[in-house]
């Protein structure tokens, strides 16, 4: 009777934890999926958030002139034609901010946690800030969204839906 009711706690426990990891590893894959459905405030970007946030675990299409970074903060480069970088857009562990630089524009944005605006700085005259004033902010966004289409459009969807979870999860991040 003791063994079989060992048995039925361990393989209860086993479950639990398969039920669990297979959760995880759901929510980080597929969480660009679930952020394209996920309620949120105006301004918040949940799918560019969740892009580079997660991207150690989201799919990383094989695309031409796009080169992912995982050493330190994920990052994602975009080179043109010639090989030389024209994007970059990286998650800061460190604050939970957000880089978005713009070679074509020769300006650098930084967003908070929350995915506002909070600097910006001109690259052609030595990194000096401009004032956040003088930026479009929604221009800055769709410039970011534009360019990073390719790999949100690649992106998987999930076998299991768990898009409840995923919103209960992230709704304070997101709104």
């Amino acid at each position: 009777m003791k063994k079989k009711f060992l048995l039925g706690i361990m393989t209860t426990i086993v479950l639990a934890v398969l039920l669990i990891g297979y959760g995880y590893y759901n929510l980080k894959s597929n969480s660009v999926y679930y952020a394209k459905n996920t309620p949120h405030k105006e301004g918040t970007e949940p799918v560019l958030m969740m892009l580079v946030e997660n991207l150690y675990s989201v799919y990383n299409p094989d695309i031409k002139g796009v080169k992912y970074e995982f050493d330190g903060n994920p990052a994602i480069k975009i080179f043109d034609s010639e090989g030389s970088q024209s994007s970059y857009f990286s998650f800061m562990k460190s604050d939970g901010g957000y880089i978005f630089s713009n070679k074509d524009k020769n300006v650098v944005y930084k967003f908070n946690e929350k995915f506002s605006l909070i600097r910006a700085y001109d690259t052609n005259d030595g990194f000096t800030q401009i004032s956040i004033e003088d930026i479009d902010e929604n221009e800055a966004k769709n410039e970011l969204r534009a360019k990073y289409q390719p790999i949100l459009d690649k992106q998987t969807e999930p076998l299991i839906n768990l898009q409840w979870i995923f919103d209960r999860v992230y709704r304070n991040k997101f709104n």
